[in-house]
């Protein structure tokens, strides 16, 4: 039997629940698609002057051998050649804010050649979207630089990190309206012309379809065929696509324990929120089948929100 016949046949099935805040689809959908990071950072860090330059996804930077390398979501560059880091966070990560840390650093040890002044280190962003209140302050930007603490003000490092809380975004603002478009699953519902275009290529035309269809291919080819038909048979395709996979995969490449754990929790995220936007399925049976305990499941009910109904 061909272990791709699953996927083609549920490629439209699984797109239909997919948003940009999808790290998957996030990822090809802005695979170097300047104009819309252009317009992404525009509005997060309100500059009209910003003009991207080159953008890729998914792009990694070594470390030293036995060090940990990172894989960044969108990795962008402007005009002044300074550097940009966006990442897709869904999940509450208490290390998060040494993660952008770690992040910063290993931008700054990739830009930087031998020989080269330490002036010569470009400004640096590194931009998390997240789905819930970045830092539990009720706000929704946050934007952080290293300070003078007697003086109040700005170290001027060049080193920058932000964080959007996408789920408290005011609609009426520019900032609202790009984060409605990220958690959005019905491009005809969105704010941006060119989120709007992008999204429908990949949700609604043939060929996009198709582009999107080899990336699910590319999962079964990483060996998780059989967990995938599994859920596609039970009705539980997305998060197992959208997170298990790509998580687990992630992981068992990089052959680090902690990266397969992270994989699964990522899966078990998706997969719960996925059953919670069928609407029709008990909460407790969204957490038995997650793995996710009631009290996570109903913090993640709680903050879903998307453009749906």
């Amino acid at each position: 039997m061909d272990r791709d016949i699953p996927a083609r046949q549920d490629t439209d099935r699984m797109l239909r629940e997919l948003c940009l805040m999808d790290d998957g689809f996030f990822s090809v959908s802005f695979s170097g698609d300047r104009e819309n990071t252009e317009l992404m950072l525009r509005i997060i860090l309100g500059r009209d002057d910003l003009t991207v330059t080159s953008v890729g996804t998914q792009e990694d930077i070594r470390n030293m051998p036995g060090k940990r390398s990172v894989r960044l979501d969108i990795a962008a560059r402007d005009r002044e050649g300074n550097l940009y880091d966006i990442e897709i966070q869904r999940s509450r990560d208490k290390a998060e804010r040494k993660r952008a840390r770690y992040y910063s650093a290993m931008m700054d040890a990739g830009s930087l050649m031998e020989g080269m002044g330490y002036d010569r280190l470009p400004e640096s962003y590194v931009i998390f979207i997240d789905e819930h209140d970045a830092l539990g302050m009720g706000k929704a930007l946050y934007e952080m630089e290293r300070m003078d603490k007697d003086a109040c003000e700005p170290y001027g490092d060049g080193s920058h990190i932000v964080h959007v809380s996408a789920s408290l975004a005011d609609e009426g603002t520019e900032l609202g309206r790009l984060m409605h478009d990220l958690r959005c699953t019905d491009p005809g519902k969105m704010y941006y012309t060119g989120l709007r275009e992008r999204t429908s290529y990949f949700k609604e035309t043939e060929e996009g379809k198709s582009r999107m269809s080899d990336v699910f291919e590319r999962l079964y080819e990483n060996g998780l065929a059989e967990g995938i038909a599994k859920g596609i048979a039970e009705g539980r395709i997305q998060g197992i696509a959208e997170g298990r996979a790509e998580g687990l995969a992630e992981g068992l490449a990089e052959g680090r324990a902690e990266g397969i754990e992270d994989g699964i929790r990522k899966g078990a995220m998706n997969t719960a929120r996925s059953m919670i936007r069928d609407g029709s399925i008990p909460l407790a049976k969204v957490a038995e089948f997650s793995g996710l305990s009631l009290d996570e499941v109903e913090k993640l009910k709680s903050g879903i929100s998307d453009c749906q109904g």
